[in-house]
């Protein structure tokens, strides 16, 4: 009968010990993750744009950003305006920042910057997207964002155009009046920070938050 008895107790102590671990475990993984100015070389540290990464991803949740490469994209991108390259590998993006909440995994945003072929027309889908005043062309919709802009690197390097693009996961809700400029000023922010990294100049990026195209 003892023997039975510790038998019996030994499962039930090891499942107690179990669910301990997992809530400990669970709670360390929520606490994992920085905040929004923290994230991807603190390309929002600024607080108007760090407000635009929190109106997405959620008032002081904690985000990850493994899945990123902007070392990456500084190295590609510095090749790029040295070696013209082909149209397959201009098309390609390089994720800059994507951004997931730390401890459940669910998808925020990613942010990818790519060499353009050309500027897309102004009025392309004009109805559907709303402008904004930086760089060449700017425009955001309800998911996504982009930001063409030029990038003149010193000599012996020849300018090129880029392209920072946002787009915002499907399982995302934060659908709500303002999250187009919200877009469009993390993608802003995301494109000057790499401009800044390659030296670029004359990238008509303006600072804060771009003013809507009248």
């Amino acid at each position: 009968m003892r023997t039975t008895a510790h038998r019996i107790v030994l499962p039930v102590a090891a499942l107690a010990l179990a669910a301990t671990g997992c809530t400990k475990g669970t709670g360390d993984a929520a606490a994992k993750g920085h905040a929004a100015a923290e994230v991807c070389g603190g390309f929002a540290k600024e607080p108007r744009v760090a407000s635009a990464l929190e109106a997405i991803g959620g008032k002081g949740v904690r985000l990850t950003s493994d899945r990123s490469e902007p070392d990456r994209i500084v190295s590609e991108l510095r090749k790029a305006a040295r070696t013209p390259q082909s149209g397959k590998a201009r098309r390609a993006g390089i994720p800059f920042c994507t951004l997931e909440v730390a401890g459940d995994e669910k998808n925020v945003l990613d942010v990818t910057l790519r060499e353009a072929l050309a500027v897309p027309a102004g009025d392309t889908s004009k109805d559907l997207v709303t402008a904004y005043a930086t760089g060449r062309l700017a425009t955001s919709s309800d998911l996504f964002a982009s930001i063409y802009f030029t990038c003149r690197m010193p000599a012996p390097a020849h300018a090129i155009v880029l392209d920072a693009e946002l787009e915002r996961a499907d399982e995302n809700e934060a659908d709500h009046p303002g999250i187009r400029d919200e877009q469009i000023t993390l993608a802003n922010a995301a494109a000057r920070h790499v401009a800044a990294e390659l030296g670029c100049e004359d990238t008509g990026l303006v600072a804060g938050v771009p003013e809507k195209v009248k």
